[in-house]
């Protein structure tokens, strides 16, 4: 998995050079191999494009009464769709076009994962009263649903529920699919294999995914998708509502202060936090408040979609699936003199994309990001020539491993170095590091790689420059503290040191499987 690097503020603190510390994130990932067994946590099935219907038939769609469908619609390989109105469709309606047909291809993949993952529990009969916790679950014929049942995410929002029913699934009338402990109707797959009857006044809440028909009866609601692969979808007074849309958005820089000259790495990170997946997913980023002190750099990169630039303005543009992300990153560099502009970096992102949190006029913070551009300081000549005091990292650090639960993963994370062009300054220094812990998913104990299971280690230096003496720690002990791993004492001049350290992780025996991802970050001062 790929490491981004990205330089912290040269002077967080001040602007003395005497003061000045530099930091280094690092976000890096190891991927856990697949745990089997009946507590392993279960991703999402993925619905492709036919998530963007809520209803999807594959012959035909027909309503009587006032049924309400918000979102899309369509059908394929047929083209029958009547009743509407009076119904309503607040979206699309494909008929038998190639939308439609992507669609059909993709819902009979995701049927088939949805029946084909374990492991599986046995259910039958009624589930009324039942309360079932985040699993797959097997019905080897009928499934009923005679009054509530209730199912439990035990406070993690990513959780998923399959239901897998051999033959049909019926709620009676006022039967009731209760959502607790931050479950999500996104997060939850009916496979049925035949047919589904919903009762008058009954709701629903997931994902249909019928093989022959899905009948509504009058006043039953879905929260969620009706999808069938064959046959007919037949409505009567029914509502089948889009889930919630939500996309969170952050931005954040490298450095709350930079010195002239001094380059700052934004990055911005795009998540698909609410129960719907996006196309065409959008977002601008005005730099106008920040190109009258400093110039983009041009390197503007996302690790999905696209990034574009056309002066003031970076734009991004992409598709996102449910609890997917993306990162976008750029950088600018402040201009040399410190004579034009208003010396502050301002500048706030904006997307018209519905269920955003920074749509224009936002005050939510997370939107914006301000950097202060430091006046010149001029040297002292009793101090001696002004200097710097850095540290640098690989811009990248991929393949960092992969083990089974229980196991280690060990990998070189690439050359460190720090330098010090302080000169007749000689002023000793420390490199540091630490680390928030490894987690996947929504980061529950099980998804969780404790710092405390982490090891950061220096075998030796790659070189060393200057007459200073350096001091290495073999093995250190992650911590969320910044932990020092390498000082420089007695020194008397320009001085430097590399090293290429490396990272052991033991993954716990109960890790489920997923790609575990953390922040390890470097300074020295």
């Amino acid at each position: 998995m790929r490491a981004t690097f990205s330089r912290g503020s040269r002077n967080p603190h001040g602007f003395s050079p005497l003061a000045l510390g530099i930091a280094v994130i690092v976000a890096m990932a190891a991927l856990i191999a697949t745990q089997s067994g009946a507590s392993a946590a279960q991703s999402p099935v993925s619905l492709g494009t036919a998530g963007n219907y809520e209803v999807l038939a594959g012959t035909l769609v027909t309503n009587t009464g006032l049924s309400q469908i918000t979102g899309n619609l369509g059908v394929y390989p047929g083209t029958g769709v009547s009743g509407f109105p009076p119904g309503t469709i607040t979206g699309t309606q494909d008929d038998g076009d190639d939308a439609a047909q992507q669609a059909q291809s993709d819902l009979t993949a995701a049927y088939s994962d949805a029946a084909g993952r374990a492991p599986a529990a046995s259910v039958s009969g009624d589930l009324e009263g039942e309360t079932l916790t985040p699993g797959v679950y097997n019905a080897a014929t009928s499934l009923g649903i005679t009054g509530t049942v209730t199912l439990d995410a035990q406070g993690d929002p990513d959780s998923v529920f399959i239901f897998q029913i051999g033959t049909t699934l019926v709620t009676a009338s006022d039967a009731n699919v209760a959502l607790t402990g931050g479950a999500q109707a996104a997060n939850v797959f009916w496979q049925v294999g035949t047919t589904v009857a919903l009762g008058a006044n009954s709701t629903l809440q997931g994902n249909i995914l019928a093989l022959t028909s899905i009948t509504g009866t009058t006043g039953a609601t879905v929260y969620g998708r009706a999808l069938v692969i064959d046959g007919a979808i037949v409505l009567d007074d029914n509502t089948i509502t889009d889930l919630v849309p939500a996309l969170t958005i952050t931005k954040s820089a490298d450095a709350a202060a930079i010195m002239p000259g001094g380059t700052v790495h934004y990055t911005i990170t795009v998540a698909d936090t609410g129960q719907t997946a996006y196309t065409d997913a959008a977002l601008t980023d005005p730099l106008t408040g920040v190109l009258d002190d400093a110039a983009y750099n041009n390197d503007g990169s996302a690790t999905a979609g696209i990034v574009s630039f056309t002066a003031p303005n970076l734009t991004w543009t992409g598709d996102l699936g449910i609890g997917e992300t993306a990162t976008i990153t750029y950088s600018v560099t402040v201009n040399s003199s410190d004579d034009t502009g208003d010396l502050t970096l301002a500048s706030t992102v904006i997307s018209p994309t519905p269920g955003s949190n920074c749509p224009s006029g936002s005050t939510d913070p997370r939107c914006s990001v301000t950097v202060a551009v430091a006046a010149a300081v001029a040297a002292d000549p009793l101090d001696g020539p002004d200097g710097v005091l850095s540290i640098s990292a690989p811009a990248s650090a991929d393949d960092i491993g992969a083990a089974a639960p229980g196991g280690t993963v060990s990998a070189a994370l690439g050359v460190v170095q720090v330098t010090d062009n302080r000169a007749s300054l000689a002023v000793n220094w420390t490199a540091t590091v630490s680390s928030t812990d490894f987690t996947t998913g929504g980061g529950t104990a099980a998804e969780t790689i404790p710092v405390d299971d982490v090891q950061y280690s220096i075998s030796g230096f790659t070189a060393t420059t200057g007459s200073a003496t350096f001091t290495p720690t073999a093995v250190t002990d992650m911590s969320t503290a910044p932990q020092t791993v390498v000082a420089a004492t007695n020194v008397l001049g320009d001085n430097s040191a590399s090293w290429d350290p490396g990272l052991h992780i033991a993954v716990p025996s109960e890790a489920v499987a997923g790609t575990y991802a953390a922040t390890i970050t470097y300074s020295v001062s």
